[in-house]
């Protein structure tokens, strides 16, 4: 499981964050998403497989394997220092773009697209699981290729660029704004063509996180309004809740995953 901090989204390596908030809450443009330690992340998040991230891994496989993709132009949205959503797209993708805006997530993410490391390896067996999967027998060989990392924010993510993607964790953890949130939502279902099949996963409740030494900030969202956000954009939804004791870490209730297809048209969020 992961919190992944900065919004990705877009193509654009000159994009940049949201302008400041007046809120007194910490807006994501109040962040200094470059200190991110991505490898003390991934050391506290990703060393052991964990049973919720396996369950959110395998429903959004078996989503993407029953979606009928095939050669897609696809995009993980704030990717962090988190592989598992782009290798769910892997098997169905022309190109992968792994977006970001923290710079030493950018960079971290650019070895890991070259070669990833082996901890990834349980995380590709989950996916082998199912045989549309299991078919790609070089699956580091296959991101080398296809993957593309950018330093880019969501909130510049270009209309109908994509026809399929991912966004996990990011919502909930690019600040403490509920209104950013909410956007970030709405610009990456508006980054997909219509009818595109997605996958989101939140933290519910969420009260911040630590990464090393430093606290980033996050938003306590509840289920009903990540749903309603999303519903906004999309259909088809199915959701699932995950609750697993113990907890990665204190300050949240769940983990929280959709998958769907995107609406037609122009949104709200252009």
């Amino acid at each position: 499981m992961a919190l992944t901090p900065a919004a990705g989204g877009g193509c654009d390596e000159s994009s940049t964050p949201s302008p400041p908030s007046q809120s007194a809450r910490p807006a994501n443009s109040d962040v200094e998403w470059d200190s991110f330690d991505p490898l003390a992340y991934v050391r506290h998040n990703y060393a052991v497989l964990r049973a919720d991230d396996r369950e959110i891994l395998r429903r959004t496989r078996d989503f993407f394997a029953e979606a009928k993709l095939s050669d897609a132009h696809c995009v993980d949205v704030g990717s962090g220092a988190n592989l598992y959503p782009a290798l769910t797209l892997l098997p169905f993708a022309r190109t992968i773009d792994l977006c970001d805006w923290s710079a030493s997530n950018v960079s971290w993410l650019r070895t890991q697209v070259d070669s990833y490391d082996e901890l990834w390896d349980p995380y590709w067996q989950v996916c082998a699981e199912h045989p549309a999967y299991s078919a790609l027998t070089d699956p580091r060989g296959r991101l080398a290729r296809v993957g593309r990392v950018l330093r880019t924010s969501v909130f510049d993510a270009p209309r109908h660029a994509w026809d399929a993607g991912t966004m996990f964790f990011v919502a909930c953890s690019i600040s403490a704004d509920r209104a950013e949130a909410e956007h970030a939502i709405g610009r990456f279902l508006d980054a997909l063509r219509p009818n595109s099949p997605f996958a989101v996963a939140v933290m519910l409740d969420s009260r911040g996180y630590s990464v090393g030494q430093r606290v980033f900030p996050a938003v306590a969202l509840q289920r009903a309004e990540v749903m309603a956000s999303i519903a906004a954009g999309a259909y088809d939804l199915d959701v699932h809740e995950v609750r697993l004791t113990p907890t990665l870490r204190d300050g949240y209730l769940s983990m929280l995953l959709t998958t769907g297809r995107t609406r037609g048209g122009a949104g709200p969020y252009t």
